[in-house]
């Protein structure tokens, strides 16, 4: 059903979104939003172009806001009363030439008054900030909400919104241009790390026997000098995961190595985190924490192994035979084919739509 004549639903129920698909619109340099916008146009649901990137002021930015973005604020206006409007949040707006953005998830108060939300949601800062905006407040204004997976669900459920809102995306699609053609089995390096390396506190104290085994770095604000650390540099979101290299992708946060700690790392208990998706569209088996979210989904499609520490993971590839490592690599082609057709983001607007036939 997900990939049938995808144009039928969207025309009869009138489902619009905030389009981000230029450079002048929301968070343009994000993939996963912008995957999600792309799969939005191929259900055919009507596109609303989304705002203009503003100059970042001392004050008044939200004032600057409005101002700088009269003709898009007319155009939400033209949205014909309590039809549906998916918007990704937090609803994000770019500064120019800064790689910071405005948070505006401020107007979602007065876009509800008008027309039923859909909010596909990206971030909980609450669960990752000690101060955030008050997200709960936000995401209970939507007649809908697209959920990370179960663990991020119950979270929302606790804070008493209405379960029957939600659906779970499971993980996040990664629609690719250029393929990935190695199966990693016989790549140098037992582990690939890609991310924001500034923050990414604990490769500085990663244990001895598991830098011996080799680690391909990738990504920003990496400093260090350390045998077995491979640094290999900086790729853009759209081509990384043709380049990445490494026997397994590692999913790991925070600042320690025998959990993953502080708001960053416990914040893998509750999201997708979006290089899960962009090493199995590599090809690549993952390594993940065993109290992650996604730890579930690692094992229900047996496309990696879980750890309660890094020091584990020498002992436990150890035990992996060839067999089971292509084993896992097999399981993995299938989960990539479903990300790079937008499988879990069709299947999750499915459900929706759905629950929106029979209201």
């Amino acid at each position: 059903m997900i990939e049938e004549d995808l144009s039928k639903v969207a025309i009869n129920n009138m489902i619009y979104f905030l389009s981000e698909s230029t450079t002048t619109g929301t968070n343009a340099g994000n993939k996963a939003r912008m995957d999600i916008d792309s799969i939005l146009q191929k259900k055919n649901y009507i596109p609303i172009q989304g705002p203009e990137s503003i100059s970042r002021l001392k004050h008044g930015n939200k004032i600057h806001f409005f101002f700088k973005n009269r003709k898009f604020l007319k155009s939400l206006i033209k949205i014909p009363q309590n039809e549906y409007l998916i918007i990704q949040y937090p609803f994000l707006v770019p500064y120019k030439n800064k790689n910071e953005w405005l948070d505006c998830s401020f107007i979602l108060q007065k876009l509800a008054k008008r027309n039923k939300l859909i909010l596909f949601v990206h971030d909980i800062d609450q669960l990752r900030f000690d101060k955030s905006r008050d997200n709960i407040s936000d995401l209970n204004l939507a007649t809908y909400i697209v959920s990370h997976n179960k663990n991020m669900t119950n979270y929302l459920i606790k804070n008493k919104i209405d379960k029957q809102k939600i659906v779970n995306l499971e993980i996040f699609d990664y629609l690719t241009i250029k393929e990935n053609v190695s199966n990693h089995y016989n790549d140098k390096a037992l582990l690939c790390y890609a991310g924001n390396l500034k923050k990414s506190e604990f490769i500085y104290k990663l244990p001895s026997k598991l830098k011996e085994l080799n680690i391909n770095l990738y990504g920003n604000g990496y400093t260090g000098n350390q045998v077995g650390l491979n640094y290999q540099g900086v790729f853009p979101s759209d081509k990384i995961s043709s380049l990445i290299r490494g026997k397994y992708g590692l999913i790991w946060d925070g600042t320690r190595t025998d959990s993953c700690s502080g708001n960053i790392g416990n914040y893998l208990k509750y999201n997708n985190p979006h290089k899960l998706s962009m090493y199995l569209v590599a090809n690549m088996p993952v390594i993940i924490w065993n109290q992650a979210a996604e730890a579930a989904f690692v094992k229900k499609y047996n496309v990696g192994i879980t750890v309660s520490s890094l020091d584990e993971i020498p002992y436990k590839v150890n035990k992996i035979s060839e067999k089971d490592y292509l084993n896992m690599s097999n399981s993995v082609k299938v989960v990539k084919k479903k990300l790079e057709k937008g499988y879990f983001t069709l299947n999750a607007l499915d459900k929706i739509e759905s629950r929106i036939k029979n209201e």
